[in-house]
């Protein structure tokens, strides 16, 4: 499926650029992305909500991704995706409980991401 829009959180600059490119190759729109969890929920509030959100849990701001994600699942139907290099399985735990779509680790394939994107979006869907 494509021209859904997804809003990439994420406070590397680097990182967001190569999944924006990935994302828009695939036919994805993509926001502009958030480099925080507060810039995140500003977003939301005053854009129309994305198809699906890809999550870092390490941003800036005060707000990390897992507390981020919580506050975005209380006021709004999104699904969410965890991009993460932190592999503990406490955190794995505590992303899943938020965002049962899915949590993809750094370095990612590309085409396991897109795997990934394209599940979240079509189970959203139904």
């Amino acid at each position: 499926m494509t021209g859904e829009i997804i809003q990439i959180v994420e406070d590397e600059g680097l990182i967001a650029l190569h999944l924006t490119e990935i994302l828009e190759k695939a036919g994805y729109r993509v926001l502009d992305p958030a480099y925080s969890g507060e810039m995140a929920l500003r977003v939301l509030e005053l854009f129309p909500i994305p198809g699906l959100i890809l999550m870092d849990i390490g941003l800036g701001g005060s707000l990390d991704g897992i507390e981020t994600a919580r506050q975005i699942q209380k006021r709004f139907t999104v699904p969410l995706i965890f991009i993460t290099a932190y592999t503990s399985e406490n955190l794995l735990v505590r992303m899943l409980e938020v965002a049962p779509e899915g949590v993809i680790t750094k370095p990612f394939v590309d085409t396991d991401l897109l795997d990934l994107v394209g599940k979240a979006l079509s189970h959203a869907a139904t």
